[in-house]
Order: C-alpha cells, then structure tokens, then sequence
C-alpha cells in the first residue's frame, strides 16, 4: 500500500475541505412567531426569522432589507426570501406551543456572497407609476385589464417596509409608452425630471407589460367544457409520463421594468422579466389582476414569484446607488433648503457633499435630420469643494449652512458621502 499516495490524498482533501468551509457553511437556526388566524403566515415568519438568524450566526451583517431578493424554496408550500447569503434552507423541526410558531432551520450559507452594497441611514424615495399595456387584448380572459395600475401598486406594497425606501405609487400616472421612455427620444429625460420635482422623489419606476396572453389562444376560447376537461386529463397524464406537451391553459405573463434618476433622468435600470403559468381559474372567472381570486391560480402565483424577483432587483439596484436631494438655495443669506428632511433620516449635525447639475455636449453629432429631436448634450454632475451643514430639520426638508460660495441660478444636490 502506497502511505505516501494516501497521505498526499488525503492533505488535498482537507485543503478541499478547508476551501469548501471557507466558501460555505452549514448553520442550525431557530425562528419563532406569535400565532394568530394566519397558520401558513406565521410558519413564513418564524422561517425568515430562523434565516435572518442563521446570517448572523454566520458572521453576515444583516440589517433591514436583507432577507428580500432570491427566493429559496423550503417545501412545496412555503418559500422565504433571502438575498442570496443562504444557498439552501431545510426546516427540521417545527412546532407550536403557547402561542408561538417555532421552527429549526439547517442553512447552507455562502459567505463570499455576502458582499452588499453599504447600508445607508438615509431613507430613498421612489415613485411607482403604473405600466403601459402593449397589449390590451392580451388581458382579456379574467379581465386584467386593470394589471397596469395593480401592477405598479403591488410592486410598491412588496418594494415598502422591506427596503429602506419611501415609496409613492401613483397607478393612474403612465409615462411609459411605445414612444415615451422607451427610446432615446430628449421626453425621456424631461418627463421623468418633471415628475420626479413635483413628487419629491430620487427614482421613478415605471415599464410595461408586454404579454399576458393565452400561449393557445384558439384553441382555449375555442374549446367546449368537454374539450377543456379532457385536455386536462391529457396535461396530467403527460406530467406523470414525463411527456412534454402544453395544456391549453398555459398563459404567458412578461412585463418590463426600468429605474430612473430623477435628478438627471437618466435610465439606471432596465431588464424584461417573463415565466408562464396555467390559467386554473373558471373559464368564464372575471378575477382582474393581482385580486385574492387571481392570486390563487397557478398563473397568479408563478406572476407572484416573477414580481418577486423584479422588487429585489429595483430595490437592491435603488439601494446601491448614492443617497442625494435637490438644494435651493436662498438668496439673501447662506441658508439652504434640503429637500429631505427628518422622514429621510437627516440630522441636525449631518453633512453632504455639494454637487452641481451640469450638461457636456455631445459630440460628432449633426444638427439636422433625425437627430433635430435627440438632445445635443447628457446631463452630468460635478463635485464642488463646498460642504453642507445640517442645522434645522422638518419632516419634508432642512436647512442648512454651506462653508463656501455658491451660485444661486445652478442646480445643486446633496450627496451622501
């Protein structure tokens, strides 16, 4: 027997083991929660609240936004939302008892993905309009005809508390369209500027679905009650049988979703998200978009987790980029107006760095032809040497004093170091 073969063998598997360990980790967690009507509502609780310690067992900083972004699935039933930290959850034990809903949780944790983006204790704002319907015909069957507005409003629901966010939804306020936003034509920026002044807000979110029809359309309003059934039967069969083969209750649902500056009105996030689900609600059902009936469907809960997942990517995306409010500045005195106040976190004693707004023009650009409408410069901000002092703060603003010069017809901004 070769010792020396072994024993080089079993030193490179300690150092893969070593490697492993150091790339991840298995921790046993407990969660608990207050019982009440809602059964399966406390068991997610106490699931979350056993991941959210398992984090901390494992050395991850964990602060408020933190178990929002990658779905886990824990059981056919259940799913809790972490941010990628905990790679897999596994529930060993559960039980209730005086009123509490008590859970253990073996976590596999990764921590070289537990790099986040820094938290700031300055709280974003954000508009949630509503989205364009590219296709209205697709929302005919249980009637979705109000997915553009309820859309925007469960995106904002799911987007507020669970990240440091002041979240607005005005779900009658479309700015998106298929010549609004969607190009690069000089509105984009001017309307998302406007809109953002007169909300107050650093972001605004808006998009547009593209698709929510049937995958068969002629052959699901075509159908009889007999025909449907037995296609039905055939879908689970071929399920069983590992067939592939549509049911013709298959409906697609593929929306897409874009972040704005608000200051600059530049785009900072775009992405099309899309999955498919089966439509089991009554043929004749007129549920509309994002009600408990629509919910309840197979489709409803496929949109659900798809929603899911474009809230962690806006909400992470807002919370990676730079705390920063418009000043205005005063001009009889040193005294400048702060368009965040006490509800964003701002104190009496803070400090922000002073940028202002300006434009660099493009270059090589003709004046003429199609490019008349396309604007002639990007918007850009330059760091100043001036330093704002927070002496007064409201609920909506504050006042503050600058060490240096400034111009009161340029456009400034508070910046977060």
């Amino acid at each position: 027997m070769n010792w020396s073969k072994i024993a080089t063998l079993l030193a490179t598997a300690a150092l893969m083991s070593a490697a492993g360990l150091a790339s991840a980790a298995t921790v046993i967690a407990e969660g608990k929660s207050a019982l009440g009507d809602d059964l399966s509502g406390a068991r997610q609780q106490a699931i979350a609240d056993a991941a959210r310690t398992a984090l901390l067992q494992a050395g991850v900083k964990v602060n408020s936004s933190t178990l929002v972004v990658n779905a886990t699935e824990v059981d056919d039933q259940i799913h809790v939302s972490t941010n990628g930290h905990i790679d897999a959850i596994e529930v060993i034990d559960e039980r209730k008892r005086e009123g509490i809903y008590s859970v253990t949780i073996r976590a596999q944790i990764n921590p070289e993905s537990a790099a986040q983006c820094p938290a700031h204790r300055y709280q974003k704002s954000m508009l949630v309009t509503a989205f364009h319907m590219q296709r209205p015909a697709s929302t005919r069957v249980g009637e979705l005809n109000n997915a553009e507005g309820a859309l925007a409003l469960t995106m904002a629901e799911r987007l507020y508390p669970e990240y440091n966010l002041q979240v607005q939804s005005q779900p009658e306020l479309v700015l998106a369209s298929d010549t609004r936003l969607l190009s690069n034509h000089y509105e984009l920026f001017n309307a998302v500027q406007q809109v953002a002044s007169q909300y107050q807000t650093q972001y605004v979110m808006t998009g547009y679905i593209e698709d929510m029809s049937m995958v068969d359309a002629h052959g699901y309003y075509r159908s009889n009650s007999l025909g449907r059934a037995s296609n039905r039967v055939a879908s689970a069969v071929k399920g069983w049988v590992g067939a592939e083969g549509g049911d013709i209750r298959e409906r697609h649902f593929r929306f897409r979703l874009m972040l704005h500056d608000g200051v600059t009105g530049s785009r900072i996030f775009d992405k099309s998200y899309a999955t498919q689900g089966l439509w089991t609600a009554d043929y004749t059902a007129r549920t509309g978009f994002a009600t408990p009936e629509f919910w309840q469907t197979d489709y409803g809960h496929k949109a659900s987790k798809l929603i899911d997942e474009a809230v962690a990517d806006i909400g992470q995306k807002a919370l990676c980029q730079p705390f920063m409010a418009p000043l205005k500045i005063s001009a009889r005195d040193r005294s400048v107006y702060v368009l965040a106040g006490a509800n964003n976190g701002v104190n009496v004693g803070d400090s922000f760095s002073v940028y202002a707004e300006g434009e660099a023009p493009f270059a090589n650009i003709p004046a003429y032809g199609t490019m008349a409408l396309a604007p002639t410069a990007y918007k850009k901000l330059d760091a100043t040497q001036v330093t704002l002092n927070i002496t007064q703060t409201y609920p909506g603003y504050s006042i503050g004093t600058f060490d240096a010069p400034l111009q009161p017809h340029l456009r400034y901004l508070a910046v977060a170091d």
